[in-house]
């Protein structure tokens, strides 16, 4: 006759807290923070669309305004404003690519501009990249590009290099696989920005492109 084995009175009370504290800190770490995005995102859009202001002290104080299009902006040497995402953030220039230590070290500051792709005013193609992991993680890389997704065609985007700006328009957006480079061997007619994050958000499995030209010779 077989032994019966008999569970542990403590092991399914166990099982079920640390499932509980995992999906908690999931909900914590994960779910929070991207709702916060998002409903920081409509809170500035319900204020553009509908008041023509971008903080709620515009509403309150109609001499205050927020202008990410002007010198307002807080990265005005170094550094990329997209007025519709609300993004205003520094630019990290001449990050290699392929250094996954430097290029981490780079997105836990700001956006990464690939070296070897041109720099604004010379021409060519120049190459962006963050990460549009969930903004929980960000003691290991910034998520300024979580909301890259909701850029129209036509969308302006400004970019500062050492104090001088560079407006560019947006006019193709595409989604690749992580292998497909392509996009970098194509001669371009106009001076061309492209801006690149994981795609779909919070996920490595594919690669989101947004392409904007020059609008200012």
């Amino acid at each position: 006759m077989k032994k019966k084995h008999r569970l542990h009175p403590f092991l399914v009370p166990t099982v079920i807290v640390v499932t509980l504290s995992v999906f908690f800190l999931w909900f914590l770490s994960v779910v929070v923070p991207v709702a916060i995005v998002e409903v920081t995102y409509d809170y500035h859009k319900v204020l553009a669309d509908f008041f023509n202001v971008t903080d709620i002290r515009g509403l309150i104080m109609p001499q205050f305004k927020v202008d990410l299009k002007g010198a307002l902006s807080q990265n005005t040497y170094n550094g990329i404003t997209i007025p519709s995402l609300f993004i205003d953030e520094p630019i990290i220039y001449n990050v290699d690519p392929n250094n996954q230590s430097e290029y981490l070290a780079a997105l836990k500051k700001g956006i990464a501009h690939a070296s070897g792709s041109s720099f604004p005013g010379a021409g060519g193609l120049g190459y962006y990249f963050a990460h549009s992991s969930t903004p929980a993680f960000v003691q290991q890389y910034n998520a300024i590009f979580y909301l890259l997704g909701k850029i129209n065609i036509g969308d302006e985007v400004y970019i500062w290099h050492e104090g001088q700006r560079f407006d560019y328009r947006v006019y193709a957006k595409q989604i690749t696989d992580p292998t497909d480079l392509t996009f970098l061997h194509v001669k371009y007619d106009t001076e061309t920005i492209v801006l690149q994050t994981c795609w779909p958000p919070g996920t490595t499995l594919q690669r989101l492109l947004v392409f904007a030209a020059l609008t200012n010779d």
